[in-house]
């Protein structure tokens, strides 16, 4: 992949966003001027493939919609407004590019993360892959607004900062499965420039805490206007070095490590190795297996079966791939199938009764890394209705969906029922079952398996919703 052209314009959305709760019309129209320029750009290289996407800034601005709006009708860009759970994907994707020539990051257990404006992206690495990721409200420009409370006192205004980044790590800790990590690696432009300031070199450049102390001290004690000037920065990033510095030092103090890493990857980065792997494969799903891992490490946490999981994701994919011709989905449904099946049982941590109902709000509530609110709320639809009734336009999470998102969830939901039956007494008895269509009916046919009288009258109990959505009928046949 070769840059032909890198152009960037400053605007910070965030600063109003964070105080307002809106996007003013003059900071809409500053960001349509922008993206014209760049649309001409681009018209002017012949570009025929285009992403853009918003963050945190236009995410959590009420009228986002209105700005999305405004810059399609402008400029003829469509604006994604991607959530905390993607940007760590995106990141994580350009991180682990320029982590490839550092063998030992695939032997040990990371912590990366990337202090944005309006929040703290999160994700743990074991063994060169995530196994989990979060989002913290605690962004620059919250840091920003505390010190603005305390200003003048500089004690006091590190301890504020102290404390507000303890209580983040508390968080992380308890929802991220470790004890402690080997290398802390931080993303975003305040790490970049701390890297740039301290002598920091390459693709990993690594900062003492001390150094990032005295770097944090120093500009404390300017105003931004001083600090713009000392270090050839803007006004606005101004103001977000010194909250950012104070945070990466305690952060180090926090995870006993000898230094902070700093990528310099970013989203961009993320966006174009993405579009380049839908270009090159049709397919922008990045990172499943890790995905899977993350899943994984969600239904260990409610102690599910994991072998009941694991095998009926393996008979759900089975399914799903014989009746391609009839759904008609990709690999990003597929995806959702495999991580609602490893994770449809975690609602008996709660309670054996009901436990469906309970894994769905337990997944509406936990975040897997690589997938979206949305794709979170199909996987949990598909995971509460493995069992008992049927999706209905009387549930109001089911009902809340858009009908693309509940098409997807009738039909995981109907080849999850079945995988789960084959699975009932999960004792794993039937392997690479043959699947087949032939006559109206899904035959599946197994050879060599102890009595599965339990599971054929289980899949005869369950293959109603099967046989409403595909219009076959689910029939377990043993092979002599």
């Amino acid at each position: 992949m070769r840059i032909l052209e890198d152009v960037q314009k400053p605007l910070a959305l965030g600063r109003e966003t964070f105080r307002t709760g809106t996007l003013s019309a003059a900071s809409i129209q500053k960001s349509v001027n922008i993206l014209r320029q760049f649309r001409a750009t681009m018209d002017g290289y012949g570009v025929t493939h285009t992403r853009a996407v918003a963050t945190s800034a236009v995410r959590a601005a009420l009228n986002r919609d209105t700005f999305v709006d405004r810059v399609f009708l402008a400029t003829g860009i469509e604006v994604e407004v991607i959530e905390g759970s993607q940007e760590t994907l995106l990141t994580f994707a350009a991180v682990q590019r320029a982590l490839g020539a550092q063998p030992d990051f695939g032997r040990e257990q990371s912590l990366m993360f990337e202090l944005g404006a309006g929040a703290v992206e999160w994700a743990l690495m074991r063994d060169g892959e995530v196994v989990g990721s979060l989002t913290y409200d605690l962004g620059t420009l919250k840091m920003r607004e505390l010190l603005r409370a305390e200003s003048g006192d500089r004690r006091a205004m590190t301890r504020l900062i102290q404390h507000n980044v303890r209580e983040m790590m508390n968080a992380v800790k308890r929802t991220l499965p470790f004890e402690k990590v080997t290398n802390l690696i931080a993303i975003g432009p305040e790490a970049r420039f701390a890297a740039r300031a301290l002598g920091g070199e390459g693709e990993l450049a690594a900062v003492s805490a001390k150094d990032l102390r005295s770097l944090a001290d120093r500009i404390l004690a300017m105003s931004p206007a001083e600090v713009a000037a000392s270090f050839s920065v803007t006004s606005l990033e101004a103001e977000s070095l010194a909250p950012a510095f104070l945070a990466y030092a305690e952060l180090i103090r926090l995870n006993p490590v000898d230094r902070l890493l700093v990528a310099r990857a970013t989203i961009r980065d993320g966006l174009l190795l993405q579009i380049a792997k839908s270009i090159q494969s049709g397919s922008a799903v990045f990172f499943p297996e890790q995905t899977i891992t993350a899943a994984l490490n969600l239904a260990r946490k409610y102690h599910a079966d994991e072998r009941h999981g694991l095998h009926t994701a393996a008979l759900a994919r089975s399914i799903f791939d014989a009746t391609q011709a009839q759904h008609g989905m990709g690999e990003g449904e597929r995806l959702l199938l495999e991580v609602a099946s490893i994770v449809h049982d975690i609602g008996n941590y709660v309670a054996a009764r009901g436990h469906h109902r309970h894994t769905y709000y337990l997944l509406v509530n936990s975040e897997v890394f690589g997938l979206s609110r949305m794709d979170l709320e199909v996987v949990a639809n598909v995971a509460r209705y493995h069992r008992k009734g049927a999706p209905q336009s009387d549930h109001p999470a089911y009902a809340a969906l858009p009908r693309g998102a509940r098409l997807t969830v009738n039909r995981l939901s109907a080849i999850l029922r079945i995988a789960d039956a084959l699975d009932k007494g999960h004792a794993q008895r039937i392997q690479n079952p043959k699947i087949s269509i032939e006559d109206a009916e899904l035959r599946i046919d197994v050879e060599g398996a102890e009595d599965v009288a339990l599971e054929r009258l289980t899949v005869d109990q369950k293959g109603g919703l099967f046989e409403e959505v595909f219009g076959l009928k689910p029939v377990l046949r043993e092979i002599v």
